[in-house]
């Protein structure tokens, strides 16, 4: 299918792309992997695109002392080639690595992913696990939203349709240990089930953070189940007990990539073995 017919605007400035955006019945384009799609199928039909690329403002990887910054625009495969993601943010340089294909890292773009709030993306966990901060900007100013509060379910998120997403904030976390571990129906596929996982550890569990994607209609963060575990050693018991409790929690989705029951079983499996791995648990 083609996609209908649009208009196309190419902002010489940020101020200019947001003062577009005001007009109404527009759409970013970043890296297109979602929109194009969607806007062939007739999901989507705005009246224009608003193409973000030629806005270097967006498109920015800056460390501060505490944070780093990453812009909209960043696609996966800066993300996997920057030895700052790399250095300070080891969790997304890992999940950016299993984003897609090669194609898909080429072109695609961190803040179209976000934006995009697909149920099973890898990013929407990860911002979640690190607290991160999403920075969303209109003509009228700028206000930051942590991560928790920006997905709203599938497809849907705080952005109003006058904002832009315009930059990630990631707090720098030391002695951390992380994964990023996603089940797939065929290589490149969305997750079946994923978790992003942080956790600090010193002889007992003193900070865990974990994350799934794939479980329910946005990211998934138990809470209330983390602190439970601290000032816990770990333990293969812990961590069993752990996932039989997590699971138990949401209603797992039931589509073309696995059954509600299945996504449990492998979402109890996953959460098992990547907690053995990063709190270093031997059988």
């Amino acid at each position: 299918m083609y996609p209908p017919q649009l208009g196309y605007y190419r902002p010489v400035s940020l101020s200019d792309a947001l003062d577009f955006l005001s007009n109404g019945d527009v759409k970013p384009l970043a890296g297109g992997q979602s929109l194009i799609p969607m806007l062939k199928f007739r999901i989507l039909k705005p009246k224009f695109l608003l193409d973000l690329n030629p806005l270097k403002e967006l498109n920015h990887i800056s460390v501060g002392e505490d944070s780093v910054i990453i812009g909209a625009t960043v696609t996966h495969d800066s993300l996997v080639k920057s030895g700052t993601v790399r250095i300070d943010l080891p969790l997304l340089h890992q999940s950016a690595k299993k984003v897609g294909d090669m194609q898909v890292r080429n072109m695609g773009t961190i803040g179209g992913s976000l934006a995009n709030a697909d149920p099973s993306a890898d990013y929407p966990a990860v911002v979640t696990a690190y607290n991160a901060k999403l920075r969303l900007q209109s003509s009228k100013g700028v206000r930051e939203v942590e991560a928790k509060d920006f997905f709203k379910g599938p497809y849907t998120t705080e952005l109003r349709e006058d904002e832009l997403l315009v930059e990630i904030v990631f707090p720098k976390l030391k002695g951390y240990n992380y994964k990023y571990a996603k089940v797939v129906r065929r290589a490149g596929d969305f997750a079946l089930v994923g978790m992003a996982v942080l956790a600090k550890v010193d002889g007992v569990m003193k900070d865990i953070r974990i994350a799934y994607t794939g479980v329910s209609d946005k990211p998934f963060r138990p809470y209330e189940l983390e602190k439970s575990l601290l000032d816990t050693k770990p333990s293969e018991n812990v961590i069993r007990d752990f996932a039989e409790k997590v699971a138990s929690q949401v209603n797992t989705p039931s589509d073309s990539r696995g059954s509600s029951e299945y996504r449990k079983k492998v979402m109890k499996a996953l959460t098992v073995n990547t907690l053995k791995e990063v709190l270093g648990v031997v059988s």
